[in-house]
């Protein structure tokens, strides 16, 4: 735990897409982010405006965040929500922090007005390359500070924005190690799902139209030769989203009916089970930021096979967490699933995941915020 010492008054509001009631890796880091906040002694109180917040919450909130479910209703109800935070704080707002870069324009407005800090959280692939929107590219290389899930995603977003590297500061992901552990399958969902006697390789994700990056296409592609070698082999796709039914249909037209389970979207309290029905987790992305998902499957002692070829990489530390491929070459991949099925190695977590605990996330962000609050200058560049 972070000593709290006496408080020095900062005032931080954070424009957020989702967190809490909200699902997702993004919606993870918010949370997680607003518990570093709160953690921070010298942070009294943040506002934090969800433009999104679909599910119960079912988490505490922390004491000294003020969560504004009333913004998530609606475009006009978010503004208005905003407005009214501008009035009421006027120039007593210290930070602002923009969750996402489509809320860009009006974090800076904000800022603008109170003459606060602005910093821009990057995730990765929404800050890749330039949004088309004039006042949101404009804007992008004007903030004082940016949050970076990964170094992969700092240096895209900064190719394209010119933002001083100086200005740039790398927070991965965390996991709750104390939640995600190794453990037996649970007998109700492997009757559930039907894998009695089957082993199992698996990708978690949203089965988005936009985000068909995933790898999901990849190994439905090399699945029937692996079932070849591999008879009693079934593929666990855990989500859901507007791909699903193309998705369906492509397993439907290679022959995989029956050696395929699509789980639909779970719960948060079922996410532990779900990572432990697993073999091999597998996820050969070409558009990951990070990938909160590679560390919770490796939390939980799964072999995981990601991508060499974005954030990824940084997520399984270079490939000392899982083994890396080049998500294009489907030969490659093929051959590191075959390996690992037929690997004799017992299931066990990496050292290096204590990197990404939620203590080292609170304790990276509580030195950022001190940092960047002691240094002097104008709050927004002109």
């Amino acid at each position: 735990m972070i000593a709290r010492s006496a408080p020095r008054g900062i005032t931080v509001a954070a424009l957020l897409s989702d967190a809490f009631g909200g699902h997702g890796g993004i919606a993870k880091f918010n949370r997680d982010l607003l518990r570093a906040l709160d953690a921070a002694p010298q942070v009294t109180r943040t506002v934090a405006l969800p433009r999104l917040a679909h599910f119960q919450i079912d988490e505490m909130i922390p004491e000294t965040v003020v969560f504004d479910r009333l913004a998530a209703r609606g475009k006009l109800a978010y503004v208005l929500r905003c407005s009214k935070l501008l009035a009421r704080f006027d120039t007593s707002l210290d930070l602002i922090i923009c969750g996402h870069i489509n809320l860009l324009p009006l974090a800076w407005l904000l800022a603008r007005f109170t003459h606060s800090r602005l910093a821009l959280i990057i995730h990765g692939i929404e800050g890749w390359q330039p949004t088309h929107r004039f006042l949101t590219d404009r804007l992008a290389g004007r903030v004082d500070h940016v949050i970076s899930v990964s170094r992969f995603s700092a240096e895209r977003f900064a190719a394209w924005s010119r933002i001083d590297q100086d200005r740039t500061f790398v927070l991965p992901n965390c996991v709750d190690l104390r939640r995600f552990q190794p453990a037996e399958r649970d007998p109700r969902l492997v009757e559930r799902y039907g894998l009695e006697r089957r082993r199992v390789i698996m990708t978690v994700g949203r089965l988005a139209k936009t985000e068909r990056y995933k790898g999901f296409d990849e190994v439905l592609t090399i699945l029937p030769r692996l079932r070849k070698r591999f008879p009693e082999l079934a593929y666990l796709i855990v989500g859901d989203g507007d791909d699903r039914p193309r998705l369906e249909d492509r397993v439907r037209s290679l022959g995989l009916t029956g050696a395929v389970v699509f789980t639909g979207q779970i719960s948060e309290s079922e996410k532990v089970a779900h990572y432990n029905l697993a073999d091999l987790y597998v996820m050969p992305s070409s558009g990951e930021g990070f990938g909160i998902v590679y560390l919770e499957a490796a939390a939980c002692g799964v072999p995981i096979i990601g991508s060499r070829t974005d954030g990824s990489q940084e997520a399984l530390c270079d490939g000392e967490i899982g083994q890396l491929v080049d998500p294009l070459n489907l030969e490659e991949v093929y051959e590191a699933v075959e390996r690992m099925l037929l690997s004799t190695a017992s299931r066990r977590r990496h050292p290096k995941l204590a990197y990404f605990s939620e203590d080292m996330f609170r304790s990276r962000f509580v030195e950022w915020m001190s940092r960047v609050m002691d240094t002097g200058g104008s709050a927004i560049r002109q």
